[in-house]
């Protein structure tokens, strides 16, 4: 079963809005493509019974939250929300594409009027259309980690062409033995310090040209960063906006349901498709 944690909220995959934001948003195994993917999805709506914290297991995600706050359900998709303003308490439904379950005052409601079902599904359009965005920028904020990954790899397998200085330290080295056993001048010590300093300094050449093909390689991920800051603003805009967005859904879902228990479309008993 996928979790969400609370100090884990991230949007897929999926950016969690700091809570000084007033929300905490989550996205779990969203593959939406476009957004009739959750035309015939059924769709599930959890709200807080008071003020104590918000716990959902279902659409296979479970997840809590410290506070009211509010869970959707979309096919294999689920969202979970704080929320520092007002929201309906205590909302239990189920939405199939011909059925509409819920409690409401401890009591369990069946609606099946199409009518009634389309008009509260067609509320949740505008999230859907969020949902389907939030889940394409995590897409490509997941390629770009892929890109900058793959970057790393090579930086850190950078190698650069060298030539056979094996002769070069084969003479320094015997050099150093003759020195060593028989002395030398300060002529002589010269000579071999200028030889290790013209070795030191070709390998100072090579180890440059190395650093300079990390650093293009660091220059390219670079930009992809800049492009997944970016990526994550537009990620956190649509965070802030599905919260409130869905904050109306579920208060307009409310007066919708309430409405249909007075007019007697909603019908007491448990739902068939349960």
């Amino acid at each position: 079963m996928r979790r969400m944690a609370e100090a884990n909220f991230r949007v897929l995959a999926v950016a969690a809005l700091a809570m000084g934001m007033g929300a905490a948003f989550a996205a779990v195994n969203v593959g939406a493509q476009e957004q009739s993917k959750y035309a015939n999805e059924t769709i599930t709506v959890r709200t807080s019974a008071g003020n104590e914290s918000l716990r959902v297991s279902s659409n296979g995600c479970s997840g809590t939250l410290s506070g009211p706050g509010t869970f959707v359900g979309m096919g294999d998709g689920c969202w979970m929300w704080s929320h520092t303003t007002d929201v309906p308490r205590g909302m239990r439904v189920r939405m199939t594409t011909s059925q509409i379950s819920f409690e409401h005052d401890g009591k369990s409601y069946v609606i099946d009027d199409p009518a009634t079902v389309k008009r509260a599904r067609d509320l949740f359009g505008p999230l859907e259309e969020m949902f389907v965005k939030q889940n394409l920028l995590g897409e490509q904020q997941r390629a770009l980690g892929e890109r900058q990954r793959e970057f790393g790899r090579q930086q850190r397998e950078v190698k650069v062409k060298v030539p056979d200085m094996s002769a070069d330290f084969q003479k320094v080295e015997a050099d150093a033995k003759r020195l060593s056993s028989q002395g030398g001048t300060q002529s002589e010590l010269g000579d071999l310090q200028s030889e290790i300093g013209d070795l030191q300094s070709r390998l100072g050449d090579l180890q440059s040209q190395a650093g300079d093909m990390q650093s293009k390689l660091g220059d390219q991920q670079s930009k992809l960063g800049d492009q997944q800051s970016a990526l994550g603003d537009q990620q956190s805009a649509l965070g802030d906006g599905s919260q409130k967005t869905a904050s109306d859904v579920v208060s307009k879902l409310r007066v919708m349901l309430t409405q249909a228990i007075q007019s007697g479309v909603a019908k007491a008993g448990k739902s068939s498709d349960e």
